[in-house]
């Protein structure tokens, strides 16, 4: 089976608890549960819980924790039926295995509510979840009880197969009135009624799989008919045209028909006519009938063909298994309330803002983590501080604080548009849905606020500058942590510089004089301008040097002691710092303004070109989904020709040949009577002509 899930581009894959979780056992766990059962996650065992009456439905917070470890858009193939039909065998079968799902071997049902399979099909655009439900007429189940499963089912799944027994017939229908509930029990839109053709465009694909058949479906004429045409026709469709005699089997059909966006059958042999093998086909898979294994052969491949991720409410939207997740629990709260019906838009809406609000909060939590292990990386654990503005354009062994945001800033970009991308445009305005997810992540990662400063612009002349400066989110974490390192660390590297200098300027030397000074001065201020690092590199500069101004009294000890000169430089270095001090003010309001428009910019084209490629890939769907429908007619009306070609071929050669014998009968029937007549001609002239004895008159009659 592994070849032919790797022909289709699929291969089996566990299924992982998500972080913190608790390892399931076995390979199928309760999705959703009557509550009168529990999970007991310790064993993957169900337990009844003693005292407790079937009323509602709950979901398994186990099994929500498996899908939601699916970020990827999901395929859910769902099989439902009446009980002890074999539907947990052929989803197993899917797997690769006999037994992934148990199997019903007794009188008693052994699926209750609807199961999920650990394992699932992982494919290049989508993976496909199985999931087995509850038998329609399991014991124990009311009928609105078996409406509530089947209706979380069509909820939750991309592909239906309803399983059965036998050629169905028209009467067979009465048993599947829950069908006939389903509009009843979910609206596509809330507060307003919904048509029954408006749900085509987001129920499932329809498959009736018909088990145990040997005999060939025919028509009234006894023509071989393909099983879907005859599902549709004689056993789905309406027979009578009288609008005031609509059956039961008529609704059910009809709702069928209207319901699903398609239906069809597929048929399989019985497996065995032994009953020690049908008691336990799982455990007599190599005694099988080859032509029931080769139809579930067949089956797989037809499903795994025909499969397709599931779609959301809007146009394009795909469902991810975090958005299944939280759909389950959303339609098991309606499907309980009686005074709730499960509504399509409002729960997809609800599910689009929890998703989004995840995905920003677990997006905003990896950039966290990770820009705090490439800072550590970049510092040396705290050594060195970071510059703060990008090195556009320049050689530099260590990135600035900035560079290390705008690169992380475009991984969590990437890693927001993974997981929401999926869910389509509710509102038709992809430029405004948009814009409003993406000024949701950058104001949790960085928040700013206008800002102007003036400053000397080259001609002397006073100009403003606008821009944006940090003041929240999880950057202005790091920007302060950045400029508190910047402050300690070119603190340091001034006392270490001018600390000398300060000891001989307290105590000089001999031969020491003010030009050693000035020169000592401007050496240390020129290392410390290489070396220092960060924000804090000018200010620091312009508070430590005021405190050293207040060794005035000293210097006018040195020798050669000039006092013009030495205010003219303090006043010159003065200028010079504040300068800088602008300028970086400047730059940095600037390049946050062109930063967040860029940023901005580049993040919405990243969703528009993504919307644009859904879009894309949901026309090239449709049309591939209709080039295969418009074949699969012309496959159907081909074979119908060539079948009616045979019949007539058989026909006139049968005619031709009941026209030959009938010439031969009557030619031998004509030589027959040929014969007989001149037998009889021969035998009046052999016969000589009788003597007739004529009486001698009497002798009174002579005169």
């Amino acid at each position: 089976m592994s070849g032919l899930h790797s022909k289709h581009g699929f291969k089996v894959e566990a299924l992982k608890p998500k972080a913190g979780g608790k390892a399931v056992q076995g390979s199928a766990i309760p999705l959703i549960l009557p509550n009168d059962l529990k999970y007991n996650v310790s064993t993957g065992a169900v337990e009844k819980l003693q005292g407790a009456r079937r009323e509602t439905l709950q979901v398994v917070p186990e099994a929500l924790g498996l899908l939601e470890g699916i970020e990827q858009p999901v395929s859910a193939l769902a099989i439902c039926g009446p009980c002890r039909s074999g539907k947990s065998y052929i989803l197993s079968r899917l797997l690769g295995t006999a037994d992934a799902f148990e199997l019903g071997h007794r009188m008693d049902p052994q699926t209750f509510g609807i199961w999920m399979g650990t394992s699932v099909l992982r494919g290049k655009d989508f993976t496909i979840v199985l999931l087995d439900t509850e038998g329609i007429d399991a014991a124990g189940a009311s009928a609105d009880q078996d409406a509530r499963i089947l209706v979380m089912t069509i909820l939750l799944s991309s592909l239906l197969i309803y399983n059965s027994l036998n050629v169905p017939y028209k009467g067979d229908l009465e048993k599947m009135q829950c069908f006939i509930k389903l509009a009843k029990g979910i609206t596509v839109k809330k507060g307003e009624k919904t048509q029954m053709s408006a749900f085509r465009e987001f129920f499932p694909d329809f498959l009736w799989l018909l088990r145990d058949v040997s005999l060939m479906i025919t028509d009234q004429d006894g023509v071989d008919m393909d099983p879907s045409e005859y599902l549709k026709t004689r056993v789905l469709g309406r027979q009578g045209e009288d609008d005031f005699d609509e059956s039961t089997s008529d609704k059910v059909g009809r709702a069928i028909l209207t319901f699903f966006s398609s239906v069809e059958c597929a048929t399989l042999e019985r497996p065995s006519e032994k009953k020690e093998v049908m008691n336990n086909i799982a455990q007599h898979t190599g005694n099988l009938n080859p032509e029931f294994n080769k139809g579930v052969e067949d089956l797989i491949e037809r499903l795994l063909l025909k499969s397709r991720a599931k779609r959301g409410y809007d146009k394009g939207s795909t469902v991810s298994g975090v958005a299944l997740s939280i759909m389950a629990k959303q339609y098991v709260e309606a499907v309980n309330d009686p005074k709730a019906i499960p509504a399509l838009d409002n729960t997809w809406k609800n599910t689009i803002q929890l998703m989004r609000s995840r995905a920003i909060e677990e997006v905003v939590v990896e950039y966290s983590q990770q820009m705090q292990a490439q800072v550590a990386a970049a510092t040396k654990n705290g050594q060195i501080p970071l510059e703060d503005a990008e090195n556009k354009g320049k050689a530099s062994s260590q990135p600035s604080l900035m560079d290390l945001h705008h690169q992380l800033f475009k991984v969590v970009t990437d890693m927001l548009l993974e997981k929401v991308g999926h869910l389509g445009i509710s509102s038709g305005d992809l430029g405004n849905e948009n814009k409003v997810v993406v000024d949701q992540m950058q104001k949790r990662l960085v928040q700013r606020e206008e800002r102007s400063v003036d400053y000397v612009a080259a001609d002397g002349t006073i100009k403003k500058q606008k821009g944006f400066v940090v003041t929240g989110g999880e950057l202005f974490h790091f920007i302060q942590s950045n400029k508190e390192l910047s402050k300690v660390f070119c603190q340091k590297l001034f006392e270490s510089l001018f600390d000398p200098i300060r000891k001989r300027v307290e105590t000089p030397p001999p031969h020491y004089d003010f030009q050693q000074l000035m020169g000592e001065l401007a050496s240390a201020r020129q290392q410390y301008s290489e070396q220092a690092r960060g924000p804090e590199k000018w200010v620091v500069l312009q508070e430590m040097t005021k405190n050293f101004e207040k060794l005035k009294a000293n210097f006018e000890k040195i020798k050669g002691y000039q006092k013009k000169l030495m205010q003219e430089q303090q006043k010159a270095q003065e200028a010079e710092l504040q300068a800088r001090e602008k300028a970086r003010e400047v730059k940095q309001l600037f390049d946050q303004q062109q930063d967040m428009q860029k940023a901005h910019q580049e993040t919405l084209q990243k969703m528009d070109q993504q919307h644009r490629e859904q879009m894309e890939k949901v026309r090239q769907d449709e049309a591939e989904r209709r080039q295969q429908e418009e074949q699969k007619y012309r496959d159907l009306q081909n074979a119908q020709m060539e079948q009616y070609a045979t019949m007539a071929k058989e026909f006139n050669e049968k005619s031709s040949s009941q026209m030959q014998d009938l010439m031969m009968r009557m030619q031998e029937q004509q030589a027959d009577m040929n014969k007989q007549m001149m037998d009889l001609v021969t035998a009046i002239k052999d016969t000589p002509p009788p003597v007739v004895n004529v009486p001698s008159p009497s002798p009174c009659c002579i005169l």
